[in-house]
C-alpha cells in the first residue's frame, strides 16, 4: 500500500530557531535582506509564521539583524543621514557597494536608494543639495520683550549640532582630524566629532566658520580651550 507523504504542522516553534531560520536563508543567498517570496522558496517555515511571531515580516527581519529594504514611506532625510552616517564611518564618499554592505553600518541598501532616486549618483547629488541647504532656524540670547530695541538683542546660535551640519564639516575636512590627521579612511575605527573652535560657553557660535572636525582624542583633550588664539600666540 503506498502511503501518501505528509507534513504535518510543528508547533510552538520558538522564535530563536525563526531566526537563525531565516539567517540562514540570507547567508545562503548572500544578502543582507529576505522577501517573504525568497523565504517562501528556501526557508524551512512559512512567511505567516515568522509574521505572527514578531509582528510583521520588517520586524522579524530587524530581529535578525538583517536589512529592511522595502519599507514604504521612508523620508528623504533618513536616506541622506544614512548616507552621511556611512561617509563618517569610512572616512571617505561610500560607493554603491558600501550601501550595501552591512560593515559599512548602512541600513538602507543601494536598492532602495535607486528605487527612490533612480541612480546612485543621483542619490549624491540630492544628499549634497539637502546637507547644503542653508536654513537653520535663528534662536535669540534674550526674549523680545516690549520695550527692548529689536536691533539691540543679539541673535545666539543654538548649542546642538544637528546631523546635516555635523556631515557638512565632516566632508568639508574630508573626515580628517585638523588637530592630529587621524581618519577612519587610515585608521579604522577611528571616531570624529565635530568641535566648536571657541567654546560655545565662551561665546562661540554653531556656525561653519567656528567648527571643525577632531578625532575623539584630540576632542577630549582640547575640552574648551580656543586652540585658534593659542596657534596665533
Amino acid at each position: 500500500m503506498t502511503l501518501f507523504q505528509v507534513k504535518l504542522r510543528q508547533q510552538n516553534i520558538r522564535k530563536d530557531d525563526l531566526l537563525v531560520d531565516l539567517q540562514r536563508v540570507a547567508s545562503n543567498l548572500g544578502a543582507d535582506s529576505v522577501t517573504r517570496e525568497q523565504y517562501r522558496a528556501h526557508g524551512g517555515f512559512a512567511p505567516a509564521t515568522l509574521q505572527k511571531a514578531f509582528g510583521g515580516w520588517n520586524l522579524a527581519l530587524e530581529s535578525a539583524g538583517l536589512i529592511v529594504s522595502h519599507r514604504k514611506g521612508i523620508p528623504d532625510e533618513e536616506f541622506f543621514s544614512n548616507i552621511a552616517a556611512v561617509w563618517t564611518t569610512l572616512g571617505r564618499q561610500p560607493t554603491s557597494k558600501d550601501m550595501s554592505d552591512r560593515s559599512s553600518g548602512s541600513v538602507h541598501p543601494i536598492g532602495s536608494y535607486k528605487r527612490r532616486f533612480g541612480t546612485w549618483n543621483a542619490a549624491l547629488i540630492a544628499f549634497s543639495q539637502f546637507i547644503s541647504r542653508d536654513d537653520e532656524p535663528v534662536k535669540f540670547d534674550a526674549p523680545m520683550n516690549v520695550g527692548v530695541r529689536k536691533d539691540a538683542i543679539r541673535k545666539r546660535s543654538t548649542r546642538d549640532i544637528n546631523w546635516r551640519l555635523r556631515a557638512k564639516i565632516l566632508i568639508r575636512d574630508a573626515c580628517i582630524c585638523q588637530m592630529c590627521g587621524a581618519s577612519p579612511a587610515k585608521l579604522p575605527g577611528c571616531v570624529l566629532h565635530v568641535d566648536h573652535i571657541t567654546a560655545w560657553s565662551n561665546g562661540g557660535e554653531t556656525v561653519e566658520e567656528n567648527l571643525q572636525t577632531l578625532c575623539e582624542p584630540c576632542n577630549i583633550g582640547k575640552s574648551n580651550m580656543d586652540i585658534s588664539k593659542n596657534q596665533s600666540a
